[in-house]
């Protein structure tokens, strides 16, 4: 009763506040500009009432008759405070202009609460990749550029945030993928395609560390990356840049394939931006060639991307726009190698078509996102946005498909005081499958969230709740409820603390539910059993604001804890439907995915990220490190047990036996380093990276599954040198980029771009070699 009683209380609160403000006698009303562009959301706040701008950054107050103290404030700008004087019946005309600052010092964030905020106001640990370290090294997709971002790895292209993936063969992602704030994971296998992201046209990006299903649902089990795409401003501009590179000679010789004829790549983008009236253009196009310095290995890809946003004068407040991007690639993909030595580049079973581990194709991409948001002062906010989002692969395995995924959101935020704001949608899904690999599938998915945020002076706390439902074919999963829940307190001027909890989870996808294939000794069987992964994260943290002369930074300290159920692993294993006591039929050895049990990740992240000006060198930084224990508890269980029992093994055997508690595909230490300055025309770009050597990898690779020696009576390798290499490679990587740029005139600037500087030998994932040293020339233009 004293619950309700206080709901109650409040609500009247909040209701009596607005019929005040409904029968005052004047009016304030006007707009607000930056740089002679409206300025969309800005909030206007006299005492406890307020309102935000609209579309074209018009807003409207009914007052009392007085004297006020008007205040505008939106992140990224300045704020301003105006004195004003409002008589009876009167009417007010203001023309607000906001000046940019601090900006560099306190990005402009969306992600990890569904609206433009500041950075230092955020419940969860968040980085943000700018354009200037984005672009430093000219990378050739976006995943290529996240590398240098503390705490996030990629092992053979799935996103890793803390430990919180390991390496699944392609199928599924823990991390979920936006553009624009609206999910892009394909239908089949859920993975994020990262030469698809338009990162000619790209903002910014922000990364979310940690379980963010309250807000976007399945596959943020362990966090969120979003990309920004830019907008048009009134000043019309255009980017564009092209590029050569080769691929040099490893450190060991006998690693070339390639005789004289050194591999090569090259390629170009173009991005176009300006307002056509009422109608913002951005549009950008990006092409790309690479002869790899794998055997068999190439690349051939076109992309094209319009996004069109129009607000029309007769209907204020609205914002109506489409946004399309598709791309085509042609290419060869490496998976295995030969061996650790002379194969090191070359392919598992060679280039004879018969038993070649290459698999040549085509694929087709298009996604078509129409979207319309309404916002008026004093009124809520309605946004409406929609994906289409079809795949076609083709290729010379007979494991092609085409998936379409249709998706849909409905967002509304409202303002229930100055200090309370109401963020709730809806959410669905529609899947179509049709594949010679995982046969043919239909999968759905609803869910609505909301979300109250609430601040007072220097506190915001933070709440939510979603619940969804998923489906694939006939099987219904139960409805699923998650929360989270955060706090932000400014100690100090420059000194901000937070703690967060959150709760995710992952339905399986197609892929992992169906998928039937080989590649030459690696055999995968579906397994429609399969079932949800869910957990939970949390976090303490503290981010302090640093200035040296002209120069900006954060530096983060963040100690957290990531607890999973259920997870799903590919796991080598006897997979026959109709095993006969005693018999082994090799056909089905293989993987499949499977529910392994429980597992505890806790660690601690220190990162710095600055920009601005020290001295007449402007230098822009993000580095960190991040270190985790990740522990397969289960296995922990039965290791401790079998301790427990054995007093008379070596200590040896006990380091060994303690070990493997360690989950499979993870680096407990990773550093990095980036770091672009500019001084006079000239610009240096750094990029370092280490990681510390994965202790644990799926032991079928070394040849020591206990499966393996029961069958043939000692370790056996199928696929040769991959615990040789480790033997060799177990003091870690260490890998660093370098570009040097010259500005050749106001416009326009070469650079020199060299990739693996020290031409260190490296697997992120097993019987798969990293790139050799490779040198490039960088043509960019901005006009």
């Amino acid at each position: 009763m004293t619950v309700a009683c206080t709901l109650r209380c409040f609500v009247a609160s909040i209701l009596l506040a607005a019929s005040y403000s409904a029968a005052a006698q004047g009016l304030l009303r006007g707009t607000v500009t930056a740089a002679g562009d409206p300025v969309i959301g800005a909030v206007v706040q006299v005492g406890l009432q307020g309102t935000v701008t609209d579309e074209q950054g018009r807003f409207q107050l009914t007052l009392a008759p007085g004297n006020y103290t008007v205040r505008f404030s939106h992140v990224g700008y300045s704020t301003l405070e105006m004195a004003v004087a409002i008589a009876d019946k009167q009417e007010v005309d203001l023309s607000v202009v906001l000046q940019p600052a601090g900006r560099d010092l306190d990005p402009v964030v969306i992600t990890a609460s569904r609206y433009e905020k500041n950075l230092t106001e955020e419940t969860v640990s968040m980085e943000v990749l700018r354009p200037a370290l984005l672009h430093s090294t000219n990378p050739v997709s976006l995943d290529a550029a996240l590398q240098q971002v503390p705490g996030l790895i990629f092992v053979d292209n799935q996103a890793n945030i803390r430990g919180g993936s390991g390496f699944s063969y392609g199928a599924g992602s823990r991390v979920l993928m936006l553009v624009d704030d609206i999910p892009q994971l394909t239908a089949d296998a859920g993975d994020i395609k990262w030469d698809f992201i338009p990162l000619e046209s790209v903002e910014q990006v922000e990364i979310i560390k940690g379980a963010s299903s309250v807000l976007y649902g399945s596959s943020a089990l362990n966090g969120v990356i979003n990309v920004r795409t830019a907008y048009a401003t009134s000043e019309p501009r255009t980017n564009a840049s092209a590029f050569h590179g080769l691929y040099l000679n490893p450190r060991h010789p006998d690693r070339i394939w390639w005789g004289n004829q050194q591999p090569f790549f090259s390629g170009m983008s173009l991005m176009h931006a300006r307002r056509i009236g009422a109608t913002d253009l951005v549009s950008g196009t990006y092409l790309f060639s690479d002869n790899s310095f794998r055997e068999g290995e190439y690349n051939r890809r076109g992309r094209l991307n319009v996004h069109l946003r129009h607000r029309p004068a007769s209907l204020p407040g609205l914002s109506a726009g489409i946004n399309t991007n598709v791309q085509h690639n042609h290419g060869g993909t490496f998976f295995i190698w030969q061996n650790d030595t002379s194969g090191a580049y070359r392919p598992l079973g060679g280039m004879d078509s018969a038993t070649t581990t290459i698999s040549e194709g085509q694929t087709t991409r298009l996604s078509v996102d129409p979207y319309l948001i309404w916002s008026r002062p004093n009124q809520p906010r309605h946004a409406l946005r929609f994906r289409h989002f079809y795949t076609h692969n083709v290729n010379n395995t007979r494991q092609g498909s085409a998936a379409y995924i249709h998706y849909g959101e409905y967002q509304f935020d409202h303002r229930l005081h100055a200090q309370l704001l109401l963020i709730a949608g809806l959410s669905g899904s529609m899947s179509v499958v049709r594949s010679e690999l995982y046969e043919n599938h239909n999968g759905s998915n609803l869910a609505a969230f909301g979300q109250l945020e609430w601040s007072l002076r220097r506190l915001r706390m933070v709440g939510g709740l979603r619940l969804e439902r998923f489906s694939i074919d006939d099987v219904h999963s139960p409805l699923k409820p998650v929360m989270r829940i955060g706090m932000n307190y400014q100690v100090k001027p420059a000194t901000f603390v937070r703690a967060s909890f959150g709760q995710g989870y992952r339905f399986p996808t197609i892929a992992e539910k169906f998928v039937n294939t080989s590649i030459d000794v690696l055999r995968v069987f579906p397994n429609p059993d399969v079932q949800p992964e869910r957990g939970w994260s949390a976090e303490a943290g503290i981010k302090q604001a640093l200035q040296i002369s002209e120069w900006k930074a954060f530096a983060d300290l963040a100690l957290f804890v990531q607890r999973y159920y259920d997870l799903i692993e590919f796991r080598f294993g006897y997979y026959d439907p109709n095993p006969i006591p005693g018999g082994i039929n090799l056909e089905y050895l293989g993987f499949k995915s499977v529910n392994v049990g429980n597992a505890r990740i806790t660690g601690a992240e220190f990162s710095l990220m600055g920009q601005g000006w020290l001295g007449p060198v402007q230098a822009n930084l993000l580095t960190g490190i991040t270190w985790i224990y990740p522990v397969n508890l289960d296995q922990k269980k039965f290791v401790d047990s079998l301790l427990a029992f054995s007093d008379s093994l070596s200590a040896t055997v006990t380091d060994s036996l303690r070990e493997t508690i360690i989950l499979n595909y993870r680096f407990c230490t990773t550093i990095k380093f980036s770091a672009d300055l500019q001084y006079r025309g000239w610009g240096l770009g750094l990029m370092t990276q280490y990681y510390s050597f994965m202790k644990n990898i799926d032991p079928f690779f070394e040849g020591t599954d206990p499966l393996l020696i029961y069958i043939f009576g000692e370790p056996t390798e199928f696929i040769p040198g991959i615990r040789s290499f480790r033997e060799r490679h177990n003091r870690g990587s260490l890998v660093m980029d370098m570009r040097l740029s010259r500005q050749l005139s106001e416009a326009v600037s070469l650079s020199v771009v060299v990739k693996n500087i020290w031409n260190a030998e490296y697997a992120i994932r097993p019987a798969l070699l990293e790139a050799p040293r490779s040198v490039q020339l960088l043509l960019q233009g901005t006009f």
